[in-house]
């Protein structure tokens, strides 16, 4: 557990319990944070029930990880468990607040009624509740009575020192392509990337597409491979994660970043709410984008060199025009990600303050 050494508020304890802990995101925001933000990460609920000290806040994160049972699977019975916990921390004067990345996990399986559940039951215990757009914030108003603060987007930094040599390698061959398009993160469903696939074969020429990422669905991967080989060598596979902290080596080096997003079934809710990481990323690097036109990504893309499409259609026509007018699509400017970052820890920093001095109301 980490803090920065502050007098007068109580801790901003973030509950981070991820594989990397603390997540991505939140190193950034430890790493740029003023020290105003007394922040602690903590894997679990558990930890701050008999907690010494004053309270503070509990700054939920990755919600489902919190309503889990041991064997891995999300249920409505450890929703439960876990709403009684938060219940007895509020009761004990612990403040409540959730850093929204997505409603519903978007990872493995469809959202199910356990999902919406926890999401439905945070949203009326929090007393405040963080977003990355105003897009997001809009549709937030709408679910529930806490107040909704904007934070802002922004990209992991750029790691001191030379990327993994396969990185670099990768890089390399995309820039000796003609034109390289990059889909980079976890190949999820959420993605449809087969389907991503077979439309970048049958709407572009010249291109090369580039997945970079790790599977998370069983079988995917095997799918993903025998669509490549029926290419012609223009679909490229590099199944391995690439750290945050050198994502921009990619980026730098794609002619446009690919981030599709699937909004048909149980991802439907990506139409009201949606945190595009990959998006962020490319945009803080500069690399030009092609993505559907949803409303958090309409916001960010704004004044960027973006193509949007619509849904329905997919991003055939788009990457055709790309393809055909790259310099229509021509790279931005990269955005600083230090600036962001310390935008972001400044307005959780007025967050800790207001949440200090205000009451709490009940919630049913």
């Amino acid at each position: 557990m980490t803090a920065h050494a502050t007098a007068g508020l109580g801790p901003w304890v973030v509950i981070s319990n991820y594989p990397a802990w603390p997540s991505p995101y939140f190193a950034e925001l430890e790493r740029h944070s003023p020290p105003a933000l007394q922040l602690e990460f903590t894997g679990s609920l558990d930890a701050l029930v008999d907690r010494a000290g004053p309270p503070g806040v509990v700054n939920l994160h990755r919600l489902k990880r919190l309503y889990q049972e041991p064997g891995g699977q999300r249920t409505q019975k450890a929703a439960e468990a876990m709403l009684k916990r938060l219940e007895v921390l509020r009761a004990a004067g612990w403040k409540m607040v959730w850093t929204v990345h997505n409603l519903l996990p978007i990872d493995g399986r469809p959202a199910d009624v356990a999902d919406r559940y926890a999401a439905d039951g945070v949203l009326a215990l929090a007393d405040a509740v963080v977003t990355h757009t105003h897009a997001d914030a809009e549709r937030l108003r709408t679910l529930t009575q806490a107040p909704v603060t904007v934070a802002g987007w922004a990209a992991p930094s750029p790691a001191p020192g030379p990327a993994p040599a396969q990185v670099e390698a990768l890089a390399r061959h995309m820039t000796a392509v003609p034109f390289a398009v990059l889909v980079l993160g976890n190949v999820t469903a959420y993605k449809d990337l087969p389907a991503t696939v077979d439309t970048f074969s049958h709407a572009t020429r010249r291109a090369h597409l580039f997945i970079a990422g790790p599977s998370r669905e069983p079988g995917l991967m095997d799918v993903l491979t025998r669509r490549a080989a029926a290419s012609g060598g223009r679909v490229h596979l590099y199944p391995q994660r690439v750290p945050p902290g050198h994502a921009h080596v990619l980026y730098r080096a794609a002619d446009t970043a690919l981030c599709p997003y699937r909004v048909d079934g149980p991802w439907e809710f990506f139409t009201r709410m949606l945190h595009p990481s990959s998006v962020g990323t490319a945009l803080v690097c500069g690399t030009a984008v092609v993505a559907p036109d949803l409303p958090a990504i309409r916001e960010m893309t704004a004044g960027r060199p973006a193509r949007l499409y619509a849904p329905a259609t997919g991003p055939g026509p788009a990457l055709a025009a790309a393809e055909h007018a790259p310099t229509s699509l021509a790279l931005g400017s990269p955005l600083d990600p230090a600036t962001r970052w310390r935008a972001i820890g400044a307005t959780y920093a007025r967050l800790a303050q207001t949440l200090h001095h205000a009451v709490s109301p009940h919630r049913p």
